[in-house]
């Protein structure tokens, strides 16, 4: 009769510690699962932000030389004004997925939006250059932070 008793309590205990391991593996797999998530939505926010970024400059390139030679530039104002205002969105996801990011996100939107205004062809491709660099900047940044 001991005996039985001893076999059910080691066969109950077996089972416990079984279920405690199987847990462990479920919380294990889905924290796994989160972080990758969550890391592949950072990749998507800056790949989001640079394409943004980029169409912004392009906008503004254009929109700044029609500007510098004289040519009207109205309609090409209207579309910059769009390519700017598609920047905020992934500039937010950016900052609440990946905030060590946020100073270097920032500087690449305020980096193209320094397009504006440029007194020189010279000037205007100085600072497409320079947005250019702070692009490849916050996907350098991106990547040592993100692992990729």
């Amino acid at each position: 009769m001991i005996g039985t008793i001893i076999a059910i309590l080691g066969t109950l205990a077996g089972a416990a510690l079984s279920a405690v391991f199987q847990g462990r593996q479920q919380r294990t797999a889905l924290a796994r699962t989160e972080a990758m998530s969550r890391r592949q939505a950072a990749v998507d926010a800056v790949a989001d932000l640079v394409a943004a970024v980029s169409a912004h400059r392009a906008a503004m390139w254009h929109r700044e030389s029609l500007r510098l030679t004289g040519e009207d530039w109205r309609e090409a104002r209207a579309a910059s004004q769009t390519t700017r205002a598609a920047i905020s969105a992934p500039a937010v996801r950016v900052a609440v997925l990946v905030p060590a990011l946020r100073a270097v996100a920032d500087a690449a939107a305020q980096a193209s939006y320094a397009l504006r205004g440029a007194e020189t062809a010279g000037d205007l491709d100085a600072a497409r250059a320079a947005s250019m660099a702070a692009d490849e900047q916050l996907i350098a940044e991106a990547g040592r932070l993100l692992g990729i």
